[in-house]
């Protein structure tokens, strides 16, 4: 039985055959596959960056939250509930006051503006305000009741501040932090009514009686004379964003014989010549100039221990309500 012979030439041209139809096969294009996952993680991400940028204008720029309920908005509702009764001075300061805006809508600072730029406060020109020669220090006045100090605003370092932890002032009169200096004011934000600002925009177009308390701090690290000439800078920078608001300078007040022996002592008489410039500049100014330092002295010249904190320096409940009592017992008339 003859045996058959594979036909070469069938099988190349089924190979030709099978090669040219793969050849005509369409190229397909890359697999787009879709995970969920990434989805997430853009998201987290996007959250993550918006978050980032709130935070970073929330420091930067305070004034321009929208999220922040205005000071001046606060206090104009606050006013409306708060109580009209009246009390003497030694009363009305014998208890804390409780946290409520100032009575007259006058007296809440506009906070919407915003901060001057750093190094306008200067001024080389000094800014005299009109009227009569004002006497200093301000004498004895007429008692005046407590519903005065709603009125006001109180800028100044940690005795100010205390002033309103302790509740003698309410918070919205209160102007002050822990931190703040002299040097940093420009720079440094306080809390008022849960916002976070600085003094000279929290006082912009005020009408308000301010009364002003700086100098302890810085005194601990620099001569009498730079102390003073920054409180000039300072004042004038508030008596240039609140033009109609008459300006208090309050002398600070003396500390006790522990604070003056401490490692890091202050000396009563540094206080006596810092107060003394602070004197003079409110003549020169003519502006008013309250001794709080003389009725916060004993007999020794120094500040009494029952009426300060442990360091000797900072004023406790005690000393804060002396030191107000005095402020009622010693207003300027009004101009």
């Amino acid at each position: 039985m003859a045996t058959r012979k594979p036909q070469s030439g069938t099988k190349s041209a089924v190979r030709t055959k099978t090669r040219k139809t793969k050849k005509k096969q369409p190229r397909r294009g890359p697999v787009m596959r879709f995970k969920f996952g990434h989805l997430i993680l853009i998201w987290i991400l996007s959250l993550i960056a918006c978050f980032g940028k709130y935070v970073y204008d929330r420091n930067m720029h305070p004034e321009k939250d929208v999220f922040v309920k205005s000071a001046s908005t606060a206090e104009e509702s606050s006013s409306k509930s708060q109580s009209s009764s009246k009390a003497s001075a030694e009363s009305s300061v014998s208890e804390p006051v409780e946290s409520q805006a100032p009575a007259d809508e006058s007296a809440a600072p506009d906070t919407s503006s915003a901060e001057p730029v750093e190094g306008e406060e200067s001024g080389n020109e000094p800014i005299v305000p009109e009227g009569p020669k004002k006497t200093n220090p301000v004498p004895e006045s007429e008692v005046h009741d407590g519903d005065y100090l709603k009125k006001c605003a109180f800028l100044g370092e940690t005795n100010v501040y205390l002033l309103g932890k302790n509740g003698w002032l309410a918070p919205l009169n209160v102007y002050a932090s822990e931190n703040l200096r002299l040097t940093n004011y420009t720079r440094e934000y306080i809390m008022l009514n849960g916002t976070t600002i600085r003094i000279l925009s929290a006082i912009n177009a005020a009408s308000c009686p301010i009364y002003l308390m700086f100098g302890t701090e810085s005194l601990f690290t620099q001569p009498t004379d730079q102390t003073a000439e920054q409180f000039k800078i300072l004042m004038k920078s508030v008596m240039a964003q609140a033009p109609e608001a008459p300006v208090y300078v309050m002398a600070i007040p003396p500390v006790t014989y522990i604070a003056e022996n401490s490692e890091t002592p202050l000396l009563n008489s540094t206080i006596d010549d810092y107060n003394s410039r602070l004197l003079e500049l409110c003549n020169e100014e003519n502006i008013y100039f309250i001794d709080t330092n003389t009725a916060m002295k004993n007999n020794d010249g120094k500040l009494d221990p029952t009426l300060a904190e442990e360091d000797g320096v900072h004023l406790n409940a005690d000393g804060g309500r002396k030191l107000l009592e005095y402020v009622l017992n010693h207003v300027p008339p009004a101009e």
